[in-house]
């Protein structure tokens, strides 16, 4: 599965990202967002996780922890989330779930 850097900037004031879409709407009808903790950012996460992943149960159960790790820290002018980190947060996260099991 090709996953690539997921790019936000802001245009005339608007939210704008690229490399991934809003598939998957759960707090932010609005759109997604960054730089705190809100339901904008915590749908960016999650659309990210289902991105990376397919798997809409690891999406769901890991971007609220994905959002304070990478995207409520953005700067608000935004930023880039690397494809390579969050592909390896998520290899670390499918650890730790396992070892908990």
């Amino acid at each position: 599965m090709q996953f690539d850097d997921v790019i936000c900037r802001r245009e005339a004031g608007s939210a704008i990202v690229e490399g991934i879409t809003q598939e998957w709407v759960w707090h932010s009808p609005a759109g997604f967002e960054w730089g705190y903790g809100g339901s904008g950012p915590a749908d960016l996460a999650l659309n990210i996780l289902l991105s990376a992943t397919g798997d809409r149960d690891f999406a769901a159960k890991n971007h609220q922890d994905f959002k304070w790790r990478f995207v409520a820290g953005l700067p608000a002018e935004g930023g880039v989330i690397a494809s390579n980190e969050v592909l390896d947060w998520i290899a670390q996260r499918q650890i730790e779930t396992r070892v908990r099991m």
